[in-house]
């Protein structure tokens, strides 16, 4: 059975919950909380992954955690910030 990940990150002074697990439906679904809110989803479906001769648990896996990964990636950047009334000042 997959498990999903979940990660708290502080950037410039603003916490963020970054959860990514896997759907019934073959799909990864990322999402970012910040004060309880939802501030950004990415969503991915490995559907077609699951017909291939390369499909396993582990690949799977891999692909949640590179996914996460990104995610964080994103936030530590700059890319992925909460809308402007969500934001704490620092």
């Amino acid at each position: 059975m997959l498990m999903g990940f979940n990660t708290d990150v502080k950037q410039d002074g603003i916490q963020y919950h970054v959860q990514t697990e896997p759907r019934k439906d073959a799909g990864i679904e990322t999402t970012v909380y910040t004060r309880g809110a939802v501030i950004h989803k990415l969503t991915t479906s490995y559907r077609s992954f699951l017909e291939s001769s390369d499909y396993s648990e582990e690949k799977v896996k891999q692909m949640l955690e590179d996914q996460h990964r990104e995610v964080i990636t994103q936030i530590r950047s700059g890319v992925i910030r909460p809308p402007t009334q969500l934001s704490i000042p620092t």
